[in-house]
């Protein structure tokens, strides 16, 4: 097992394990922030206990390749405790 700590909360936090992502925390982002026009995707991710790392992904067509680049345009470190979402940086 890898390093492992005990939150604040007791839940147990562990940097080896999977992190998934959780589209019903990007949906909720979206009720404080606009989209941006070139959107391409949002990743939130449980850091630990009710704490999420929203990345708000968007592409741009790049002229001198084919196809686009894509980049973190926005990233926010929030609060969700299933039906609130609070920003909190």
């Amino acid at each position: 097992m890898g390093n492992v700590a005990v939150s604040e909360k007791g839940g147990i936090m562990q940097n080896d394990k999977k992190i998934e992502n959780n589209p019903e925390v990007c949906e909720k982002i979206f009720d404080h922030v606009d989209k941006p026009d070139n959107y391409l995707m949002c990743k939130a991710m449980n850091v630990y206990d009710d704490r999420y790392r929203v990345n708000i992904f968007v592409k741009e067509d790049v002229s001198e390749i084919t196809g686009y680049k894509q980049y973190i345009s926005n990233s926010y470190f929030c609060t969700y405790d299933g039906s609130n979402l609070t920003i909190v940086s």
